[in-house]
């Protein structure tokens, strides 16, 4: 699809429209991490309150960059955004929830990619992890599980660098961004990219396809590229379907979230001791962002555009590899009026979290500016000052990284006074967190959702709006207010206080007589806990996950006061059952079990699917995959 200069004039001039309209009114964002077996309860709670959230805004997340939607087809299936399970997949419930949040207020896009969804384990492994020498921040994880770098295999998930073994990660839970060759839109962003580079000669890889077998040219090695062919069979552009699909819903817009760490490492260019150019990775983004661009301007012209962003991403100093640096620096030096079409539109939101102090590996920009608020304000900083528009991000509860089980002396939490500090320099210009479910995690010190959500609220939009003094809501009543110590409020001059919490909370139920949940107990499978009036059972090992964030908790329903009353089968996955002893599965069946679906290649019975060849493990049932480690 080819665009004319008249239509293009027009686009322009509603773009421009619409970014006067985005500058002036900030955005307090959200996002949600969607699963079926209580992601759409979580997003309904959200669109029955819409009016009183404190944010204006929400990402639901993620769908597959390899996705297919066909215009009016009016089902989520080869989406992968994990929302339903049959039927539909949830595309009818999806749209009238978007629509009661639009009603409320609130705007939503849906995010394509994530961190799960742009991650090649084997690449990943072999040339960003294991790429640099034994001495980097994440080898002991090839060590821990493979010894070396060439005892990494798919066996052992080359070595649980892309998600801990811990998770149970299969290929079929990872993606990467496809090349659609075939598409027209395609092809017309390929031309604008080699037309304005100013780096390496450009050269994209559309022999990558997911699904398919890739010889690696380096050294040979034949593996399978995650994620799904499917857009090529059906000779689909997934660009320009989140669009199409994002008009079919109702979206304000659409959103990119693009984290492929691998590409920029294998596709490097410069002297072996490096530093290095990752042009290349600039120019694959950027040819993404225009078919999308090029996408909204031909198919909904007011739709409006958002991207993840990373935190060294606004940097011009050199790059030393295993990251993004640079990137969206370059797409701002080299395509100034997409990075403005993006950054005016839905925004550029930088990921200023995951961050370290770790200085055996030089994770502090300098010496002294390491703490989580010095970091941030001059990563956030040095965006301004090459005139990049960018918000500031969050992420509530235990960071992904450093690993906590490794390193949690070098993680930088969200503490009180690092919010507060990173709010005095970022909050008028509003921002946006991960996520709006996430617990508080491992340290108790964190501050929880509702809580952040309400000071960058009051930060952005002013101390008395209305929906600043509101709180995420759970599924089933209540709102997520509750620390295991203490419950965080903040006045209207924005200072926190604290108030004891007490044994029954609001949702919905009686009286609990199992033990509260707490964050520093670890349970195993199987235990019982009540949290807001509700009661939980764990499905397998954990800590520090929050009964309402779903998996490893299966909520059972509210508290009556004699004790539960389970109402979900253990390893339920939205449609599909869980695995019976008792029951006789024929070829192709799909059950659940523990967390995941599996598909039986001929008849069975009695043989339990983590133990048995006849079951084939697929992918997670929650979405708890879809990004980093989640607490």
């Amino acid at each position: 699809m080819r665009l004319s200069t008249a239509l293009l004039s027009v686009a322009s001039a509603i773009v421009f429209a619409v970014s006067s309209e985005a500058v002036n009114n900030p955005v307090v964002a959200g996002y949600l991490l969607l699963n079926p077996t209580n992601g759409p309860a979580k997003l309904k709670a959200l669109a029955d309150n819409a009016a009183n959230i404190p944010v204006n805004r929400i990402f639901l997340s993620f769908a597959r960059p390899g996705m297919v939607y066909v215009p009016g087809s009016n089902t989520l299936e080869h989406v992968g955004l994990a929302y339903g399970t049959s039927g539909d997949y949830g595309f009818a419930d999806l749209k009238a929830q978007v629509a009661k949040l639009k009603a409320g207020g609130v705007e939503t896009f849906l995010s394509m990619g994530g961190w799960n969804y742009g991650c090649f384990p084997y690449v990943y492994t072999y040339y960003s992890v294991g790429g640099y020498g034994t001495s980097t921040p994440n080898y002991y994880k090839i060590q821990e599980n493979g010894g070396t770098l060439a005892g990494c295999t798919e066996a052992n998930m080359w070595c649980y660098t892309c998600e801990p073994k811990s998770e149970g990660t299969v290929l079929a839970d990872f993606d990467i961004f496809p090349e659609p060759s075939n598409s027209s839109v395609w092809q017309a962003a390929l031309t604008y990219v080699k037309a304005n580079a100013k780096g390496d000669a450009p050269v994209f890889h559309p022999e990558m396809v997911p699904g398919t077998q890739w010889k690696d040219p380096k050294n040979q090695m034949v593996n399978l590229v995650p994620g799904d062919g499917y857009y090529a069979k059906v000779n689909r552009d997934p660009y320009q379907d989140l669009v199409y699909l994002g008009k079919d819903l109702g979206l304000t817009g659409v959103d990119v979230d693009y984290e492929e760490m691998w590409h920029a490492d294998y596709y490097k260019n410069g002297p072996a001791a490096g530093p290095w150019t990752n042009h290349q990775t600039t120019y694959k983004y950027a040819a993404i962002m225009q078919d999308v661009r090029l996408s909204i301007q031909a198919i909904e012209p007011t739709m409006l555009l958002a991207t993840a962003a990373s935190a060294a991403g606004g940097l011009s100093t050199n790059w030393w590899g295993g990251n993004l640096k640079n990137i969206w620096y370059n797409m701002n030096k080299w395509y100034p009026d997409l990075y403005t079409f993006v950054a005016s539109t839905g925004g550029v939101n930088v990921m200023t979290y995951d961050l370290s102090n770790n200085q055996q590996y030089y994770e502090c920009p300098d010496a002294n500016t390491c703490s989580l608020s010095q970091q941030v304000n001059y990563y956030m900083k040095s965006y301004s000052d090459n005139n990049m528009l960018a918000h500031v991000g969050y992420e509530i509860g235990t960071p992904a990284y450093p690993d906590y089980n490794h390193d949690a002396a070098h993680q930088l939490p969200l503490i009180q006074s690092e919010l507060t500090a990173i709010l005095a320099v970022q909050g008028a210009k509003g921002g946006f967190f991960w996520e709006l479910y996430k617990g508080i995690g491992k340290q108790p010190d964190n501050v929880e959702v509702s809580s952040v959500a309400q000071q960058i609220c009051k930060a952005a939009l002013g101390a008395n709006t209305p929906r600043c003094a509101g709180s995420i809501p759970q599924p089933g009543g209540g709102s997520i207010t509750v620390t295991p110590t203490a419950t965080v409020t903040v006045s209207p001059t924005g200072t926190p206080t604290t108030t004891t919490p007490t044994t029954t909370t609001p949702g919905g139920g009686g009286q609990c007589t199992l033990p509260a949940w707490s964050a520093s107990t670890a349970y195993s499978g199987g235990a019982k806990v009540s949290y807001n009036g509700r009661q939980y059972t764990a499905q397998w090992w954990t800590q520090g996950n929050v009964p309402t964030s779903g998996s490893p908790w299966l909520d059972n329903g509210a508290c009556s006061g004699t004790g539960p009353t389970q109402t979900t089968t253990p390893g339920s996955c939205g449609s599909t059952a869980a695995w019976a002893s008792g029951t006789a599965y024929s070829t192709g069946a799909k059950v659940t079990y523990g967390g995941f679906i599996y598909t039986a290649q001929w008849w069975t019975q009695g043989d339990t699917p983590d133990s048995a060849s006849v079951w084939v493990k697929g992918s997670a049932c929650t979405a708890t995959l879809r990004r980093r480690l989640y607490y």
